[in-house]
């Protein structure tokens, strides 16, 4: 049996053991995936079923019930403004940022490295691993681990580029 059918039994397998939700023309799944005061709620992590017959079509719409200040076109709502900062003009508190992560390969120990957003595996980052170019925002959190103990932690600062190299 090929490696491809040994994954696709085990993903039914999953599918088909934890909480899952039939597709049906014309239905929508709602949920949450922060908590009010904007943790995200691990509980609402999800994946999709492999499809086993016709075809799969998917649409994704995010909607945010409170302002989303910092970024460029956020609406200004007076009563948010103290506590949230109030709208973004033009593009001064553009948070994004674009991130290079790569392994120099001088230390040793790195050899292995894995790249992680958070606690979400991103990409290798051994030795001759290929480097990793993120859009990413102020405030993310990247972890670097080595057969999983964290050894290198990195939260993305605005203030210090718009382009911004990480290296091990």
């Amino acid at each position: 049996m090929n490696c491809f059918v040994q994954w696709l039994r085990l993903q039914v397998a999953k599918c088909r053991s934890q909480l899952a939700v039939r597709p049906h023309s014309s239905r929508a799944v709602l949920f949450y995936s922060q908590h009010p005061n904007g943790e995200v709620d691990n509980y609402s992590l999800h994946g999709a079923c492999p499809v086993l017959s016709k075809q799969k079509y998917a649409a994704n719409l995010w909607v945010w019930n409170t302002p989303r200040t910092g970024f460029t076109g956020s609406p200004i709502k007076k009563k948010f403004q103290a506590e949230e900062g109030g709208a973004v003009i033009g593009d001064k508190m553009d948070l994004k940022v674009k991130a290079e992560f790569w392994n120099s390969g001088k230390d040793p120990r790195m050899d292995n490295a894995e790249l992680y957003y958070e606690d979400t595996f991103w990409s290798k980052m051994g030795k001759n691993d290929p480097h990793s170019h993120i859009n990413t925002h102020q405030g993310h959190v990247w972890n670097v681990k080595v057969g999983g103990q964290m050894v290198k932690r990195w939260v993305i600062k605005r203030g210090d580029g718009a382009k911004q190299q990480f290296v091990i």
